[in-house]
């Protein structure tokens, strides 16, 4: 009989409960736990989930000796901390993006982590990205060769007034606090854009960048008590082989561009919108007669039909599957910190 992994859950806000049902509909999990500080929001999800188990610290659950695995969903202030005794505690760990709010605090988890080799541990930034059909559909293209060689990708996605804290989840005011949230749209949605965009890639490494970062674009009443994250940034990256990476997020600024990825190469281009919501039409670039003839384009029909449940349970299904050892890790930590590093050398570079 296939063992049934015990689940905890640390946290009971809007993304705990969206992992809270993925395991809930799994039979080879069980939620036996969740450590939340809301006791309102800690009932109402023991109630809806059926938990046995809560706590208002983590701490508590930590102690099960039944427990195997816990999924933290708390802000990124708290990952290390929280993963870390997780790990010392021997529980398997999957850990909500951003990975943790600093690069000193990843080193250190990623150091506990690696003590611990019995331990499966992964992060969440694969959602969105590596675990949805545009992603493979996109990769076995550049991969057979189509676009030759590749020397540009061009991101682009900005809102109006969708900010973290205000707008969207208005809440949830650490998003607002740079010192809390870790960032911006850059680093809220920075790290699913690096794992599908250079997954595509083969994961070159970074040479040199320039970069901005922009807020105060209006003046809108936050209710917050600092207001330190970006608005409106983006980076003109160099990776190696030459490609270009030119990548921009706003989640409030004076346009609006929808979420869009092109590539290009010397023999042919991709136009997409790469998260499950956009369009599932990716647009193929080429001139006719190997490149003698007219420029054309053709309509390529990704088969989204296997994720018309959204970008959560492939989630919970890829973790558990790698739990039970049959799958790899939804993101391993090491790619986790490697993109994270790249997100932090842009604040740098735009002197944020």
């Amino acid at each position: 009989m296939t063992k049934q992994f015990q689940i905890g859950i640390v946290g009971g806000g809007m993304i705990a409960q969206a992992h809270m049902k993925n395991f809930a509909g799994d039979s080879r999990t069980k939620l036996t736990w969740i450590a939340e500080i809301n006791p309102d929001a800690r009932a109402a999800s023991a109630k809806t989930f059926d938990i046995a188990n809560t706590t208002a610290d983590y701490r508590e659950m930590l102690k099960d000796p039944a427990l195997d695995a816990v999924v933290v969903c708390t802000p990124p202030i708290s990952h290390r901390e929280i993963g870390i005794a997780v790990l010392q505690a021997g529980k398997h760990l999957l850990m909500e993006k951003p990975l943790t709010l600093t690069m000193e605090d990843a080193h250190a988890l990623q150091a506990e982590a690696k003590k611990h080799p019995e331990l499966k541990v992964s992060g969440c930034s694969a959602r969105h990205a590596r675990l949805q059909p545009k992603f493979a559909f996109i990769k076995k293209i550049i991969d057979s060769g189509k676009l030759g060689k590749i020397y540009l990708v061009h991101h682009r996605s900005l809102s109006r007034q969708g900010r973290g804290g205000i707008e969207y989840h208005p809440a949830a005011k650490w998003f607002l606090d740079r010192s809390k949230s870790g960032g911006g749209p850059l680093y809220d949605w920075g790290v699913y854009d690096m794992s599908f965009h250079l997954g595509l890639l083969g994961e070159p490494e970074l040479l040199k960048l320039d970069a901005f970062c922009v807020n105060g674009l209006d003046k809108v009443a936050h209710g917050a008590p600092t207001f330190t994250v970006e608005e409106h940034g983006g980076a003109f990256m160099t990776f190696a082989g030459g490609i270009k990476y030119w990548w921009e997020r706003a989640s409030n600024v004076h346009t609006e561009e929808p979420n869009k990825t092109t590539i290009l190469g010397t023999t042919g281009g991709l136009r997409f919108g790469y998260c499950s919501w956009d369009p599932a039409t990716v647009e193929y670039f080429d001139v006719a007669d190997a490149g003698t003839g007219k420029a054309r384009v053709e309509k390529l029909e990704v088969d989204m039909s296997a994720h018309k449940d959204g970008d959560m349970p492939p989630l919970g299904k890829a973790f558990i599957d790698f739990l039970a050892g049959v799958g790899p890790a939804p993101m391993t930590f090491e790619l986790e910190i490697k993109n994270l590093d790249i997100l932090h050398k842009v604040y740098q570079a735009a002197n944020w």
